[in-house]
């Protein structure tokens, strides 16, 4: 259980739909895995989880080890598929000439949300994280994430951030 996982498309569906039958500490795991970490040290963090919870994950295809058969996040059918050269979305409130594709920005927010705001601030995040429409959606998170790194921990904190998010 050493390995670092990921959530795959089903696992992001799942969070959305609430399709399989999980148990409340496979739930909160589920929420909150990333591959910022290990499984081991994702377990120990849910109250009452143990690692047939990950394991239940796992086989249900809902997260994945990482490098492993994970499924890319797909966008919604109105927007076209940003490359990564050019993730920038236009008009008012647009996240500034970032280059991080939605698949980037999707796996970096969280790791930054916990990093900066600690895990239960950053869980708010990581909902609203899952609950985003496609990249505008995810660059409006990474607006709000900013603003909330900038007031808990100061401007330089704040810069770090931004320059994670690839912008100036």
């Amino acid at each position: 259980m050493a390995d670092r996982y990921t959530k795959t498309e089903t696992g992001r569906a799942e969070i959305r739909a609430r399709v399989h039958a999980l148990t409340r500490t496979a739930r909160n795991l589920l929420l909150i895995i990333d591959p910022s970490r290990d499984g081991a040290n994702w377990v120990s963090m849910v109250q009452g989880a143990s690692a047939a919870d990950l394991q239940t994950l796992v086989d249900a295809g809902l997260v994945s080890p990482l490098g492993g058969p994970s499924v890319a996040p797909s966008l919604p059918p109105a927007e076209p598929a940003p490359s990564a050269a050019t993730a920038t979305a236009t008009g008012p409130g647009a996240l500034e000439a970032s280059s991080l594709s939605y698949s980037d920005l999707y796996d970096l927010l969280p790791s930054l949300a916990k990093q900066h705001l600690g895990l239960m601030k950053g869980y708010r995040f990581v909902l609203a994280i899952e609950k985003a429409d496609g990249l505008v959606g995810l660059q409006s998170v990474a607006r709000d994430l900013l603003t909330e790194i900038e007031r808990a921990k100061g401007t330089a904190v704040a810069r770090s951030a931004r320059r994670a998010l690839l912008l100036p």
